[in-house]
């Protein structure tokens, strides 16, 4: 940072060359980036940066629903480390998800249901069990006196087979410097009971084909929904919290009735599948970007 020069390594002839250079003008970073604050004000600073942080999945969930357009989609939830407030929405949604406020990676998601007799059903990856009242409280205790959890009312998302799945919509922003949806993809879990996280296990699925099999009355609906989704919710988000973004991964239910449901907004998607397409797209972005940050300052210079 004293030096205002980069370290890395570049691909000459199918070889990695260590390089140092001037700090770029445009920088491509993932949200974990921000985990080092030094560093990102810094490149806030010299350089333009490619996206932002928008915040834990309780305020993209606040955000969509206040922002009206797209709030049919939220699922209802509350945010909360308090065990009390946990079975009090428990006996308006009898079957409930939670999952940790800053959670990742489909890590650390307990579902739990109320049963008939009194007792309560819980299941944590391919863990089951039954516990009373009193254990299923202690329980409760235990898990949100530590961090804050979200507790969202269950939206059965099951394939044919049982399996969980969910609908992952990725997007990159292209060489117009406008949002392209790159592939929609159904994700369907392995031995997990809850979510459908591939890197827990798990395969995924063409997003016609799968609904076609799935749902096959009113498989064109959903699917023309999804895209409605990856179309317009990208710049809604934008908009509604005032940053740029470059990259998203948005996950979506389907219940067995058809109706879609966002589960979360990821900003820094990975890039496992279709890793051709995004590279490319990507790349037509950075020019879009080299060039509208070489036209500013142009105009900055003859001013």
């Amino acid at each position: 940072m004293e030096q205002h020069q980069v370290t890395g390594k570049i691909l000459v002839n199918d070889k990695w060359v260590t390089e140092v250079t001037n700090v770029p003008v445009f920088n491509d970073l993932a949200t974990l980036c921000f985990r080092h604050k030094e560093v990102t004000n810094y490149l806030r600073q010299v350089s333009t940066i490619s996206n932002d942080l928008i915040g834990t999945k309780t305020k993209q969930y606040r955000l969509v629903r206040d922002g009206k357009t797209f709030k049919d989609i939220v699922i209802p939830y509350i945010t909360t480390n308090q065990p009390e407030s946990i079975m009090e929405f428990l006996s308006k949604h009898p079957m409930v998800i939670l999952k940790p406020s800053r959670g990742m990676r489909g890590e650390h998601i307990y579902k739990v249901t109320v049963l008939d007799d009194g007792h309560y059903h819980l299941i944590h990856e391919t863990n089951e069990e039954t516990l009373t009242h009193d254990e299923i409280f202690q329980f409760l205790y235990g898990l949100v006196s530590k961090k804050k959890y979200i507790c969202q009312k269950y939206i059965e998302t099951v394939d044919e087979n049982g399996k969980p799945f969910d609908v992952r919509i990725r997007l990159e922003k292209n060489v117009y410097g406008k949002w392209e949806t790159v592939v929609n993809l159904v994700r369907i879990a392995g031995k997990q009971k809850i979510v459908s996280n591939v890197a827990q296990g798990g395969y995924v699925a063409e997003l016609s084909s799968f609904l076609q099999v799935n749902y096959p009355e009113n498989w064109k609906a959903i699917e023309k929904k999804i895209i409605q989704i990856g179309d317009g919710l990208p710049g809604h988000i934008e908009e509604l919290t005032g940053k740029n973004l470059s990259s998203l991964g948005i996950d979506v239910g389907i219940d067995p009735n058809g109706n879609t449901y966002l589960f979360e907004i990821n900003t820094s998607p990975g890039t496992e599948f279709a890793i051709g397409e995004i590279a490319l797209i990507k790349s037509g972005y950075y020019y879009y970007k080299m060039n509208e940050i070489n036209n500013a300052n142009k105009k900055t210079q003859s001013m």
